[in-house]
Order: structure tokens, then C-alpha cells, then sequence
């Protein structure tokens, strides 16, 4: 990851991104995130949130993990640190230092100290900035990174050239220098504004603002926008050096809009600085102020900034210019112990230099002398030229107002004039140093005060020399202006030539990739439609999609028969209102439906002046715009489908396009859906021989069930009529004897017995019968413990269990409330119970049932009903469910209690069954039900 990325980087990112939310994306989204923390803040920090919540989804490995956050700490301190939120930006500083440290991320750690050295810039705490600088260069080389440490190498130099004359001033010029054929947009905006601000210091503003303009394009095509920002600004002061006005006020104005756009408290007070300083240059001085009071406004909340600093300082010598001179005095003074101030020399110099102008004209000579003294020492301790001549020519300016006061101060003999020549003095020194020709003039005037006309004619002449010199290099400078005006202009022509360029192929490519959106939405259609089975609810799909693609007042489909002779419209919606059906032939030459069966093509008709009225459906509207598709499965016509609008050339090629692709998918549904109706016809009527077949095998197993004990009833019931007979012949004929009475009433009474057993055992089986239709309507819901519910069921048939010799365990919590229909719930457990008992262990005893239940998420329970039995054959179990079914029909299974289970579970609990079982292995049946079931409807 690069500290700075290109435009087209990002871009390309962005690209490759597009919607992706999975783990892999995760490293693409922070660096595009990184990228974009001046480019578009907020949107990394949104971006943030979504790779933190990616980072909760997905597991990465603990160094991965420390290396985003990290990351992601330095894109928040980035912001903190723009909106002048320097304590929180310190604070997550020092959370990412950590986290890198602890994985040796040399790149990250580069990173972290090059943002911890702009914050303390901004905070003022130069000394910390420079310090930062130096350990991101020594990360920078523990990773090999060459732009890293170049990027604060640059930035070191550019902050050291700001104090003329730096001993190492030549050698960086060469050396960033030869850095200028990288391509690296980030670097090249750091070492362009080194050059600038080197040539700027000299006065070469034609340099400066060459180099400076190339550092801007840099900063903005690298996202350094505040860089971007700060060197327009600086434009703008180096090109009222040159006396370009238009073009100065141009570059302030593109500054200003520029920090206005972002709202960087900073930002926006150093370009507020710069092109007030500009305006200063070109003495509107009103112009001048109105920005610094509010640059000054703007940096309220960071009064501790150099930015703060160096708009008092400019807002200060306004305040002099206009001869405001208790305004100057306040300001010098607060710029003199403003915590910045002291720490620079260079601040204190022009503090001092100032209240001593003001002193002199508030007629406070002796604190005004003992300033411009002090200023003159610190500018001679510090060797700083500029500084020396201005604290000289204040000394000068007080002696020649007051000369007997100063002079009783000093030694005797020192004059005006004594400083204004250790003044030209100290400029003669300097290489290419150009000396007013207001200081010779001031000179000459002095000379001839005192009557030395000899030399005040030599400084005059130097003067007129100096000030010829001045107006030749005004001269120059306005024709480099004008020359770097037209570069300017020739480099922005070009720019937006190039701009042209890429917006047209962002455009094609924006008209691609809406196409391809447009059919991958129209994929998704597809899918939707051809999904369907049911006629209407194909029409409703397509219609809503039309509707929703498409300009479309009417929407018909029409549908060939069997004969492919008529043609009927089986679905039209117009203007929101259903059409009745209509039919009319394929020959008929009248309608555009039947042209466009025949011809077997779209057709389509864009202005209703070249519509036939009467092609018009009946009770319709009139239309502008028709368009026909036939509806075309495997080279077979099955109909056609038209959309039609009241807005004349409604359909282009890309409506075309969209209408042609969903007619190949409705067609395809259409032909589903009509394949679908025949098959479901056929499937019916196997349904139903099935159904004859399962009641025939039914029947016969019932009436096999049944023929036992009834047969043996009627035999029974046959067998007492005729002793009944018989015994009333006896007593007719009074011949009954005591033993055929007592003989007689036993018959009778265990022929009862067994008639009642077969009776009941029919019975039953008629009841089991009945049980297949559930009644709904006589079920209630009730809160009810699932615990308690199964012991009761238990209990009822625990008897017939231990008979049998098996054994039922309940492995259910006690916590279980459900909200539910606990008769049926009974009833499932108890087939259950019975179904084991009749399959599972038959044959054998000493069988295991278990009856389990726990919670399943939040609303719902899994029970399960398991046994240790016989297990169910591969063969039978795809058939347990189904009614009828039975391995054991005629040995007491109806085949009817499993599928009672079954549509009791799905249709009156809303849950689900399943079973797993293996032969020989036993058999698990498993029930998810809500613990709150919906109520029944009718």
C-alpha cells in the first residue's frame, strides 16, 4: 500500500471493487478506503465501518487483523487531524504506532510518523514535526521504501529553506532535482514544492510558480488536497511577485473554492493567509484584511497553529500600512508571546521590527528604539539578512525623527544615515541580492542633508540604477507572467481536452456497464418468469417487469390454439384496467398481431399517423408508439406480446433490446407453463388410479381385517339363533331340562363375549378410518408444559408399554411452555408410540423408546420420537407418509396413523417432519414445531 495513489489508481479499484463484501475484498476495500481519506473523508469512514464489520464476519490470522486496524486507526486520525481534532488524532497515533509495532509493519510505521509530523505542524510544535519526519525516514528505510523516505526528506527541506541560506540549501536543490523524472505523483508534489518554495524564498517567483503549478496538478492527481490547497495559495502570492494580478486573483479564488469545498478549518486559513498576502502585494489592503479577519475567525479553535502565527503577522503590517498604528502595536505584541513566535527567531525579528514602526509613530522613542536594537540582535545572532536590513532601517527611521533623543542613547556621532549604509552594507553581501532604490534614495536624501552632494549624487544614481533595474525585472516578470499565463492556459486547455477524452470513456464505459447491469437484471427476470408454472402468475410477473423497464401504457398477450389458426388475448392490462379477452385469425389482415405471427418479426409503429385505426383493439386507447414480438420456442410460434405507449418514438433500440429478451423468456415460460398444465392433467389422472389402486388394497385390507371378526360374529350370532330355536321348541313341548338351560346360557354368554370383541375390533377400525380428514375446526390452542403434556400421554398407554414388555423414557426439560394445540400434539405422540409397538417391535421384546426435546433457536422446539426397533427398509421409508401404506395389512396396520402424523404436524402445529431410520438400526423421527402456533383458519 502506497502512502499516496494516482487517480487512476483509484479508480481502478474502485473497478475491481464494484459491490464485492467477502473476506478477499477486505485489503481492497482499506487501500481504496486509505486512498480516499482526503480524496472523499466521509466515505472512508464509512468504508471503515464496513471492513470492521467484515473483519467481526470473517476470521483472519492476529497479524493480518493488527495490521487493518491499525490502518484503519490512521484513516480516523487523518480526519481528527483535518477538522483540527488534534487530541483525538494523537490518540489513535499512538494506537496504531502500537498495533504496527507489534507486527514490525515498517511501511505502516513510515505512515503513522509522516501523519504524526502534519498534525504537530498544524499544532505549531515544529520542533515534534521534524522529529516525526526523521523517524518516518528511518522506517521508511528499514523498508526499503525510496518514495517514503524522499516524501519526508522533501518535506524536511522544504521546511528548513523557509529560513534563507540553510548551509545544505544547494545540495537538496540538486538532489530533488534529479528526483524530478520519478513518476510517482505523491513524491513529484513534494519535491515540486521544495523547488518552488526554495526559488520563492529568492525571489524567482517565474520558478516558483512554474514549479508550484506543477506541484498542485501532483497533489491533486496523488489526493493530497490540502497540499493541493496550501500550494495553490502559494501560487497565487509568487505570481503577485510577478505583478500578474488576474492571474494571482485567479489562483486565490481556485484556493479558496478549493478549502471552502472541504471545510478544513486549516486549509482554509492559510489560503485565506496566502491571498490576503497577495492582495497586500498589489496594495488592496482592505481586500487584504477582510480575508485575514477571517482566516483568523476560521483558526480559532487552533490559535497554537503556525497558520494562526503567520495571519497575525500579515494582519499586522496591514494594520501599518494603513497607518493604524495602535492596531499594529496589539498585533505585533500578540505575535511577539504567542508560543509559536517564541520559538522561531525569524517571528520574533518581525515582531519586534514592527512595534518598533508603530513605537515611532505612537511617539514612544525609547521603547521603540529598544525594540528595533533588539530585533537588529536577534537578526545578526541568526544571520538573517532580510531581517538585519528591515531592523536597520526602523533604527534608521526612529533616528531620523528623533536624532538629538537617540543620539543621547548611543555613542555620539551615530546617525540615520550610519544605519541605512550598514544596511546596503549587509545587502551587497548577498548573491543576487537586488537593493531598493527607496534604501539609495533614503541614502542620497541624508547626504544631502548633511551637504554632501558628491554622495548623495552617487546614490542617487544608484537609485535611478536600482530602480531602472527594478522596472526592467517588473518588466520581465510580466512577460514571464504572460508566458506562464499562456503555459497555464495551453496546459488547462490540454488538461480539459484530456478530461474530455476520459469523461467520453467514462461515458461509453458508464453505457456499458449500464448494459451490462441492464442484463443482468434482465438474467434475474429471466429466472423470476421462467421460473413460474401458473399462467397467472406469468402474466404478473412479465407485466410488472414491462411496466417497470419500460414506457407502457397497454401490455397485451396473445396465445395461439391448437389449430395455430386463432389467436386469442389471453392477458392485457391497459392504463391500469384489465381487457377482456378477444379473438381473432391469423389471416386477418386487420391487426398486427396476426401480420406479426405471419411474417414471424417484430413489428414496429412509432407514429399513429401511420397507424390503421381499426388495427386498434375495441374500447382501447389510441397509442403513438406499438411494439410486436412474436413469442418463438424451438422455432414454434406460440403467440405474440406487445407493449404500446401514448408518447410517439417511445421505443429505441435499447427498449427493443429489453422488450425483445423478455419475450424469449415469456415464451419460454408460456411453453413451461402450458407443458406443466398437461403434465399436471396426467399426473391427476395417475393421482387418481392410484388413489382407486390404494382403495382397492385399503378395502381389501380392511375387509380382510374386518371379514375375521365379524364373520366370526355372525357365526356366533347364527349359531345361539338356532340353539335359541331349539330351546323354545323345548319349552313349547315342556321338555326342557336343567343341564341343555344351564349348557344353553353359557353359549349364549360366550358367544356375547366373542360377538362383542369382533364387534369392537371392527369398530376400531372403522374409527382409525375416519381419522384420515383432521377436523380443524374442533381443535382450541392453549398454553400447555410440553413435559407434562408427554407424561400424560404416556401415562395413558404406559400399561399396554409394560404389557408388552417395552419400556418409553422422557428426556424433555421441565422450561418448555408452548402456546400450541396439545390434542393433536397427543395424538401424533400416541401413533407414534403405536407405530413402534406394532412395526418396531414386532416379534421381540425388551424394546427402547425415547420421547427428546430441546429448543431450536428462538421460536421453536425439536422433538423427536426415537426407537431401538426393527428400522424401516430403504425401499418403504420414501412411502411411510403416504395415506394407506402398510407393510402389515391384516395384521392390525391400517397404514393410516404415520400419515395422520404427517398432516397433523404440517397443517395444524406448522411444523415439520422427518425421518431417519436403517434397517435393523432403529428409526428417529423428528419434529421442529414453533412454540407459538399460528391460529387456524377455515
Amino acid at each position: 500500500m502506497e502512502l499516496f495513489a494516482s487517480n487512476e489508481t483509484v479508480s481502478t479499484l474502485e473497478q475491481a471493487l464494484s459491490d464485492r463484501t467477502d473476506v478477499a475484498s477486505i485489503a481492497m476495500q482499506l487501500e481504496l478506503a486509505w486512498y480516499l481519506r482526503q480524496r472523499d473523508g466521509q466515505r472512508a469512514l464509512r468504508m471503515c465501518e464496513v471492513i470492521e464489520q467484515l473483519l467481526a464476519t470473517y476470521q483472519l490470522n492476529a497479524g493480518e487483523q493488527k495490521k487493518i486496524q491499525a490502518r484503519l486507526q490512521l484513516i480516523r486520525a487523518e480526519n481528527y487531524w483535518l477538522t483540527t481534532n488534534f487530541d483525538n488524532a494523537r490518540q489513535q497515533i499512538d494506537m496504531a504506532l502500537q498495533l504496527f509495532s507489534d507486527i514490525a509493519d515498517h511501511p505502516g510505521l513510515a505512515d503513522t510518523h509522516w501523519l504524526a509530523a502534519q498534525i504537530e505542524a498544524d499544532a505549531g510544535e515544529i520542533q515534534l514535526q521534524q522529529q516525526q519526519l526523521a523517524l518516518c525516514m528511518v522506517q521508511a528505510e528499514l523498508a526499503q521504501d525510496k518514495i517514503r523516505y524522499e516524501i519526508a526528506n522533501a518535506c524536511i527541506a522544504r521546511q528548513n529553506v523557509l529560513r534563507m541560506h540553510h548551509p545544505d540549501e544547494e545540495q537538496w536543490v540538486r538532489h530533488f532535482e534529479s528526483l524530478s523524472i520519478y513518476q510517482n505523483q505523491g513524491l513529484l508534489t513534494w519535491v515540486f514544492d521544495f523547488l518552488g518554495v526554495q526559488a520563492g524564498q529568492y525571489s524567482d517567483f517565474a520558478t516558483a510558480t512554474t514549479q508550484l503549478i506543477l506541484a498542485t496538478e501532483a497533489a491533486a492527481n496523488s489526493g493530497q488536497i490540502t497540499r493541493a490547497i496550501v500550494i495553490s495559495a502559494n501560487i497565487c502570492y509568487s505570481l503577485a511577485g510577478l505583478r500578474d494580478t488576474e492571474g494571482s486573483l485567479k489562483w486565490g479564488q481556485h484556493a479558496l473554492q478549493l478549502a471552502r469545498q472541504k471545510d478544513w478549518p486549516i486549509s482554509l486559513g492559510i489560503s485565506l493567509t496566502q491571498t490576503a498576502d497577495a492582495f497586500r502585494k498589489i496594495d488592496q489592503l482592505d481586500s487584504a484584511k477582510e480575508l485575514l479577519n477571517e482566516a483568523l475567525q476560521t483558526l480559532h479553535n487552533v490559535t497554537e497553529s503556525r497558520s494562526y502565527v503567520i495571519a497575525l503577522r500579515s494582519l499586522a503590517d496591514i494594520a501599518l500600512a494603513q497607518l493604524e498604528f495602535h492596531n499594529a502595536y496589539n498585533y505585533f505584541k500578540r505575535l511577539e508571546n504567542h508560543p509559536v513566535a517564541k520559538l522561531q527567531q525569524d517571528f520574533q525579528c518581525i515582531a519586534l521590527r514592527g512595534q518598533a514602526q508603530a513605537l515611532l509613530h505612537l511617539n514612544q522613542i525609547d521603547a521603540a528604539l529598544e525594540a528595533a536594537q533588539t530585533a537588529l540582535t536577534i537578526a545578526n545572532a541568526n544571520n538573517y539578512p532580510d531581517y538585519q536590513i528591515a531592523s536597520l532601517w526602523a533604527l534608521a527611521d526612529i533616528f531620523s525623527a528623533h536624532p538629538e533623543l537617540c543620539s543621547a542613547k548611543l555613542n555620539q556621532g551615530v546617525s540615520s544615515l550610519h544605519f541605512l549604509l550598514q544596511a546596503v552594507e549587509i545587502g551587497e553581501k548577498i548573491q543576487d541580492y537586488a537593493i531598493s532604490d527607496k534604501l539609495y534614495a533614503r541614502i542620497a536624501a541624508e547626504y544631502a542633508t548633511l551637504a554632501d552632494f558628491s554622495n548623495a549624487y552617487a546614490y542617487s544614481l544608484l537609485a535611478f540604477s536600482s530602480r531602472e533595474k527594478s522596472l526592467n525585472i517588473d518588466v520581465k516578470n510580466s512577460a514571464i507572467a504572460l508566458q506562464l499565463r499562456l503555459q497555464t492556459e495551453k496546459a488547462i486547455s490540454e488538461s480539459e481536452h484530456h478530461k474530455a477524452i476520459v469523461e467520453e470513456q467514462q461515458r461509453r464505459a458508464t453505457i456499458l456497464e449500464q448494459a451490462n447491469e441492464t442484463l443482468c437484471v434482465l438474467g434475474t427476470i429471466g429466472q423470476e418468469i421462467t421460473t413460474q408454472l401458473q399462467l397467472d402468475n406469468i402474466y404478473q410477473v412479465i407485466s410488472h417487469h414491462v411496466n417497470a423497464l419500460l414506457d407502457v401504457t397497454h401490455f397485451s398477450i396473445f396465445l395461439l390454439d391448437s389449430t395455430g389458426s386463432i389467436l386469442t388475448l389471453t392477458y392485457g392490462m391497459e392504463a391500469g384496467k384489465r381487457l377482456p379477452q378477444h379473438q381473432f385469425s391469423v389471416d386477418d389482415q386487420i391487426y398486427y398481431s396476426s401480420r406479426c405471427i405471419r411474417e414471424r418479426r417484430e413489428i414496429l409503429v412509432d407514429n399513429f399517423e401511420t397507424i390503421n385505426a381499426a388495427a386498434q383493439l375495441p374500447d382501447t386507447l389510441k397509442m403513438e408508439s406499438l411494439l410486436f414480438s412474436p413469442l418463438i420456442v424451438a422455432n414454434r410460434i406460440i403467440g405474440v406480446m406487445t407493449m404500446q405507449s401514448r408518447r410517439k418514438r417511445a421505443y429505441g433500440e435499447r427498449e427493443q433490446l429489453i422488450f425483445r429478451t423478455l419475450c424469449s423468456y415469456s415464451a419460454i415460460a408460456l411453453d413451461n407453463a402450458h407443458a406443466y398444465s398437461q403434465l399436471m392433467d396426467a399426473r391427476n389422472q395417475l393421482v387418481d388410479q392410484e388413489k382407486m389402486a390404494a382403495l382397492g388394497s385399503l378395502v381389501a385390507g380392511v375387509a380382510h381385517e374386518m371379514n375375521t371378526p365379524i364373520g366370526n360374529s355372525l357365526l356366533i350370532a347364527s349359531t345361539i339363533s338356532e340353539r335359541t330355536k331349539t330351546l323354545s321348541s323345548l319349552i313349547e313341548n315342556q321338555s326342557l331340562k336343567r343341564t341343555e338351560l344351564l349348557d344353553y346360557l353359557d353359549n349364549v354368554k360366550e358367544g356375547s363375549k366373542l360377538i362383542l370383541n369382533g364387534l369392537t375390533t371392527a369398530a376400531t377400525m372403522l374409527s382409525s378410518f375416519k381419522q384420515v380428514a383432521v377436523d380443524r375446526n374442533t381443535e382450541h390452542k392453549r398454553q400447555f408444559n410440553l413435559r407434562t403434556t408427554c407424561q400424560d400421554i404416556a401415562a395413558s398407554i404406559r400399561n399396554r408399554i409394560t404389557n408388552s414388555g417395552h419400556e418409553l423414557q422422557l428426556l424433555i426439560p421441565d422450561d418448555i411452555e408452548m402456546k400450541s394445540y396439545p390434542g393433536p400434539l397427543g395424538q401424533v405422540v400416541t401413533n407414534m408410540i403405536e407405530n413402534a409397538l406394532l412395526h418396531a417391535f414386532a416379534d421381540r421384546s425388551h424394546g427402547h423408546m425415547i420421547i427428546a426435546a430441546e429448543r431450536y433457536g428462538t421460536d421453536q422446539i425439536r422433538l423427536q420420537f426415537s426407537d431401538d426397533g426393527n428400522g424401516i427398509s430403504e425401499k418403504n421409508i420414501g412411502h411411510i407418509f403416504e395415506p394407506f401404506f402398510s407393510t402389515r395389512f391384516g395384521q392390525g396396520g391400517s397404514g393410516l396413523g404415520l400419515s395422520i402424523s404427517y398432516n397433523i404436524i404440517t397443517s395444524i402445529l406448522h411444523g415439520q417432519l422427518n425421518v431417519k431410520s436403517k434397517e435393523g438400526e432403529g428409526t428417529c423421527f423428528t419434529m421442529l414445531l414453533p412454540i407459538e402456533a399460528p391460529d387456524m383458519k377455515d
